[in-house]
């Protein structure tokens, strides 16, 4: 360690030699102030390090630009990667918005008293993807009117939407990808919809819940085809 180039204490006395430093006592400071500005240093720069590190994550937090189903059609539109948004456009979530226009919708609306499901906020956060989210963060082509989208679910995907990005698991998580978890989805399907049901779903030791990852995944599944490899898909995004 730095402090261990001087074992002895430095102490000054200002009666000693009549109140001035001597050679040895000046040699003494001049060492003892070198290691104090380089334990200093020493400190100063980790502490740097730290609140670098610090601020880049907090760079990458939400800063994920939403791109919309279309660009994501690019690729999953394919027969051979299962279509995934064929599968979407006739989905609930596709027609999520278009419900908010229904007269069950206006009702419950009205037993809430959040006026028009259309436009309240209430509705919307759970009914349209990207609502609230400022137009910076958005692509010039996202449509807001369609509804749930793709990246409500597997998240803002400008960052890891590309094919290189994509085949490697952990980076595309890196960039943005959210892999499917019960508190994704019930940040919206939980007990402050007017739509749920307690009951909904039966696991498998018969009790009832208003929610179940497993049992809701089969609703919405939309894989990729057993055997596909990415790598033989040679176009480029």
């Amino acid at each position: 360690m730095l402090a261990s180039q001087s074992s002895e204490k430095f102490e000054f006395d200002p009666n000693k030699s009549g109140g001035e430093i001597g050679s040895m006592d000046k040699a003494r400071l001049v060492m003892w102030a070198r290691t104090t500005c380089r334990l200093l240093s020493g400190v100063l720069l980790i502490a740097g390090s730290l609140l670098v590190a610090a601020s880049g994550l907090a760079s990458d937090d939400g800063e994920h630009k939403f791109v919309g189903a279309k660009k994501c059609k690019t690729c999953h539109g394919k027969e051979k990667i299962g279509d995934q948004y064929a599968w979407w456009l006739d989905s609930k979530h596709a027609k999520a918005r278009e419900t908010l226009a229904t007269d069950k919708a206006k009702e419950w609306a009205q037993e809430r008293g959040v006026g028009d499901p259309q436009t309240a906020e209430d509705c919307l956060k759970c009914h349209v993807t990207a609502h609230g989210v400022p137009d910076e963060m958005v692509s010039k082509k996202f449509d807001r009117t369609l509804g749930v989208q793709c990246e409500a679910c597997h998240g803002a995907g400008k960052d890891y939407r590309k094919k290189k990005i994509m085949i490697d698991r952990d980076l595309a998580i890196e960039k943005g990808l959210i892999i499917k978890s019960e508190e994704v989805c019930t940040a919206c399907h939980n007990d402050d919809s007017p739509a749920w049901d307690p009951e909904r779903y039966t696991r498998a030791d018969g009790s009832k819940v208003g929610f179940d990852l497993d049992e809701a995944v089969k609703l919405i599944a939309h894989p990729v085809p057993e055997g596909y490899d990415p790598m033989e898909d040679a176009e480029a995004d």
